[in-house]
């Protein structure tokens, strides 16, 4: 059967919410986080994750979780300007992002300035845990699905000469949730059109990473991502009752199975200025993120072998 990950995304948004995944990681219940750098707390919590690393059930791996959604810049504002408000503060959307992509006049200085961010926010990673463990890349809210994105992520990597084992690939399979009609009701139709959008960008990236980076190919298997279509909604009950049929999908294609949940929750009194996102903010402090929570809590080794 595929190896799976059971992964955490979102450490270090908040420090509630960084409380919640740090319970998960006491209880040896994940085996990837992603952590943003650009956000006030990140600074406390890496130190806090740091100092109990070598003391957990599980050795966690740690991915950047590269942010241009909300919270302040870790780049100069000057070498950003696309991207920020007058703050710093991050006020673009994804599907600005996106429309830009496809603008001619706006890839060339739009990569730039990621690159700009990219490499900031990375340094930032490294500042705290150190040049020897492997970099892994990821997006909030899966932008590093976007070309331009991508693009301005493989040029720091190369230029920077970043020791890099992994850049997540959103792909999920949609067969397993065709073959549940049962569940389908229950499903946010917004998460079906998210993993259409990213499945239609997926080949593309993976061919350019892979292209670029050949040996990550033998290093890193490719994988699926679970949690696109439940995003918020992966309960205990749907996630065992699907997971068979994840786990067979997987494998029947040669691939590994990352499952992502967000099991951190931010509370409503921590939405300062920084939570600049107010789409997103609904879902930070939703009770989708308890739910998730106690899905991590409840899963076992049986349950993923």
């Amino acid at each position: 059967m595929p190896r799976i990950e059971i992964h955490a995304d979102d450490y270090a948004i908040s420090p509630h919410s960084s409380e919640d995944i740090l319970s998960c990681l006491r209880e040896g219940k994940l085996d990837g986080i992603s952590i943003l750098t650009n956000m006030s707390c990140y600074e406390e919590y890496a130190a806090k994750l740091k100092a109990e690393y070598d003391s957990l059930p599980k050795k966690p791996r740690l991915t950047v979780h590269l942010n241009f959604m909300e919270g302040h810049c870790a780049a100069d504002p000057a070498e950003v300007p696309h991207l920020v408000d007058e703050k710093g503060y991050f006020n673009i959307s994804w599907g600005t992002l996106f429309k830009w992509n496809y603008t001619p006049k706006l890839f060339l200085p739009l990569k730039k300035e990621l690159k700009a961010e990219i490499a900031a926010q990375t340094e930032r990673f490294r500042k705290v845990f150190g040049t020897r463990m492997p970099l892994r890349f990821d997006g909030h809210q899966h932008t590093q699905m976007i070309p331009v994105v991508y693009w301005a992520l493989l040029e720091v990597i190369v230029e920077r000469r970043c020791a890099t084992e992994y850049i997540r690939v959103t792909k999920e399979p949609i067969l397993p949730f065709l073959k549940a009609p049962g569940l389908w009701r229950t499903f946010r139709p917004v998460n079906g059109i998210k993993n259409l959008i990213l499945n239609f960008l997926a080949p593309g990236m993976e061919k350019t990473v892979v292209r670029n980076h050949p040996s990550w190919q033998k290093e890193t298997p490719p994988m699926f991502l679970w949690g696109l279509v439940m995003s918020g909604q992966m309960d205990e009950a749907r996630v065992k009752r699907l997971l068979p049929a994840m786990k067979e999908r997987a494998d029947r294609r040669g691939r590994s199975l990352e499952i992502l949940f967000h099991p951190g929750t931010v509370l409503p009194e921590e939405l300062g200025e920084e939570f600049c996102n107010q789409g997103a903010n609904r879902f930070h402090v939703s009770e989708g993120r308890r739910t998730e929570y106690q899905a991590v809590m409840s899963l076992t080794e049986e349950d993923l072998r």
